[in-house]
């Protein structure tokens, strides 16, 4: 890595449609995991310490989100009458805690995951021709590898 990266818009690469892109981080996530775990790994950090390293980056990274949603309480754009404003700000709290449980969830995975893989990975992914597959998964999507 060579530092921070100033951030100048959306990425070309990224598609256009919000639900690929979704897509695309998730499958950009989980090669950073496998890296991460790899790179501990080979560091000698034990499976277990490395779970916690990586359940509290994503706990965090959650808990950023979170953040972020409860600023937009009483942010609902005018244009949009006061039900919607009524709306999105009932919507605020709701979003944030689910997002709570999510971190929640998250943390509690902490030291618990390299024991429940199939293949002794952390985390139950592993790699199947060109994809990635997650163990515990809805339906075991498949994840194109980056």
């Amino acid at each position: 890595m060579t530092g921070h990266h100033k951030s100048t818009g959306p990425d070309p690469a990224l598609s256009s449609d919000s639900v690929r892109r979704i897509g695309q981080y998730q499958t950009a996530g989980v090669n950073a995991r496998l890296r991460l775990f790899a790179l501990l790994e080979a560091q000698g950090v034990p499976p277990s310490e490395a779970d916690d390293l990586v359940a509290a980056l994503e706990a965090g990274a959650v808990a950023g989100a979170q953040s972020e949603v409860v600023e937009l309480d009483g942010m609902a754009p005018r244009s949009r009458g006061p039900v919607f404003g009524d709306g999105w700000d009932e919507g605020v709290p709701t979003v944030s805690e689910a997002l709570v449980g999510i971190a929640d969830r998250d943390w509690s995975r902490r030291g618990g995951r390299s024991a429940g893989a199939k293949d002794g990975k952390p985390g139950g992914w592993h790699k199947a021709d060109a994809s990635i597959w997650n163990d515990l998964g809805a339906a075991c999507i498949p994840h194109a590898a980056l």
